[in-house]
């Protein structure tokens, strides 16, 4: 369907075997490594479809870059739930968006019972990170598979639950690498009360690969409902979880497969409660016990967090939304029927990079305490990238997905100092993905790198799509890889620098 996202949203049938790009421009001779990618790469098996963009079978990309030569590879996720699917050539677990489909060889009574005997969810096809030199791909769901970055074979499953000894049953699906070893990260566990954990995990020896180990810091009990959240934000000595109104009850979600659901049928949003602020002391692992509060909002992905000592506050960027539409809005029915161009408003809703000004100071002055905000760009913002050498600091420049002329139509770079903007477009039927920043060697600026984004087109008859390298001071093109195949829609990844001898 040309002009839509149709093909955009096309499955990715078999692995793609390493081949060679295009170069059309220059690369800089310093840009050597590999981008890793991670995201769902196929939407239907045999009869069966799945309906939302966060289902699709995990798929990983390898894009090798080595001076003016660049290769691509992509294999989908060995899991323990991609190999059940594709012997039974039909979709077997349920997913964020897709019940699980009935069984047509099985009766009614044995429908019935299969549902107490669920086969975990393994599909972690949202985002990848690195502790100790050891790649994993992550999700929501609380198992997590490490593989090989070179191969893109599967090497060990690693589980949260058996790691931080909690029934563990959803986490965030962006640990916080803290370049020691340690992965930070959130998860909702069950029990009598549900609690919100905020876990420090590393990977100790084992009798093969390491295996995970996590300490449970901090344990918040949630309200009468559970948040559904995707990310959270840190500063060097806080960490801060956003209770949201998007809310859905243990029991309900316990029980969804009984009822023919998916875990999104399970959510509800609760349009006239506040958002919650849970401030976490990384010094004493508690939380402080002011209790903030703002506006109701929805967010995917925060940008960044830092301390603003002078005015004794946390400043906290994130891409919001003021409800969850968006979340609906990424069924696939509904994206692969849309027209970019026409009316990108009416299409996705556009978020706003929103600036949160968290008050620190002693308990005893507040027990409550509304945090402001202010809405600094309307740009339709979403999967931002910052130079991570500032993560948790002070800092300027944040790149993102544009969508304000067309939705995933281009680049956005903020400078968050000046309140200004630059955009780059793909061009008509291009459609870009997660700008990942790469410093360059001795930069003296915080810009001073590329911006990398795999870009691909909704013309139907179009067989290939291309690396985009964009010089991230001045925001413009100055290189392509031109891949020769169709790139599955994939989420988050990360950039690998080669090792110099």
């Amino acid at each position: 369907m040309a002009g839509g996202f149709a093909k955009v949203f096309e499955s990715v049938i078999s692995d793609v075997p390493r081949v060679s790009a295009n170069i059309k421009g220059s690369f800089p001779s310093w840009l050597r490594g590999t981008l890793l990618r991670n995201g769902p790469g196929r939407f239907e098996v045999g009869p069966t479809a799945y309906r939302h963009w966060f289902d699709g079978q995990a798929m990983l990309h390898s894009f090798n870059i080595e001076e003016q030569k660049v290769t691509y590879s992509a294999r989908f996720l060995q899991t323990n739930q991609y190999e059940a699917t594709m012997k039974a050539g039909r979709i077997v677990t349920s997913e964020f968006g897709t019940p699980v489909p009935p069984d047509p060889c099985q009766n009614i009574f044995q429908r019935f019972f299969s549902h107490f005997n669920r086969r975990p969810n393994d599909n972690t096809n949202i985002s990848l990170f690195r502790v100790n030199g050891k790649w994993i791909a992550t999700g929501e769901v609380p198992l997590m598979w490490q593989f090989d970055p070179s191969t893109l074979d599967v090497v060990k499953q690693h589980s949260m639950a058996k790691a931080s000894g909690l029934y563990m049953i959803v986490n965030t699906a962006h640990p916080f690498d803290a370049g020691n070893g340690e992965v930070y990260n959130f998860g909702t566990s069950a029990g009598r009360r549900p609690q919100y954990n905020l876990l420090r995990s590393r990977l100790v020896p084992a009798a093969d690969e390491p295996t995970l180990q996590s300490d449970v810091l901090c344990s918040i009990p949630t309200r009468s409902t559970v948040s559904y959240y995707h990310s959270f934000a840190r500063t060097a000595n806080y960490v801060i979880l956003p209770e949201m109104p998007l809310k859905y009850s243990l029991f309900h979600a316990g029980t969804m497969e009984l009822r023919g659901q998916s875990f999104a049928d399970c959510l509800y949003w609760q349009k006239d409660v506040p958002t919650r602020l849970h401030v976490i002391d990384l010094n004493t692992n508690k939380q402080l016990t002011t209790k903030y509060h703002t506006d109701p909002f929805f967010t995917f992905h925060h940008v960044n967090a830092y301390e603003d000592m002078e005015n004794k506050q946390i400043i906290m960027d994130a891409f919001c939304y003021p409800n969850a539409q968006i979340v609906r809005d990424f069924y696939l029915l509904h994206l692969r029927g849309g027209n970019d161009r026409k009316d990108a408003k009416s299409f996705l809703p556009q978020g706003s990079f929103r600036r949160f000004y968290i008050p620190l100071q002693e308990d005893s002055a507040a027990t409550s305490n509304e945090v402001p905000y202010k809405d600094i760009f309307d740009c339709g913002g979403e999967l931002p990238g910052i130079n991570w050498k500032y993560s948790g600091r002070k800092y300027q420049y944040a790149y993102g997905l544009c969508q304000k002329q067309s939705a995933f139509g281009g680049l956005v770079k903020l400078d968050v100092e000046r309140k200004e903007s630059k955009q780059w477009i793909a061009g008509e039927g291009l459609y870009a993905s997660e700008p990942i920043f790469v410093s360059s060697p001795g930069g003296q600026h915080e810009d001073d790198g590329v911006i990398l984004s795999a870009v691909v087109s909704s013309n139907p008859d179009l067989k290939s799509c291309f690396l985009a390298v964009l010089d991230a001071a001045s925001f413009t093109l100055v290189a392509e890889a031109e891949i020769p195949c169709h790139l599955a829609p994939a989420l988050h990844g990360r950039f690998s620098k080669a090792k110099t001898t």
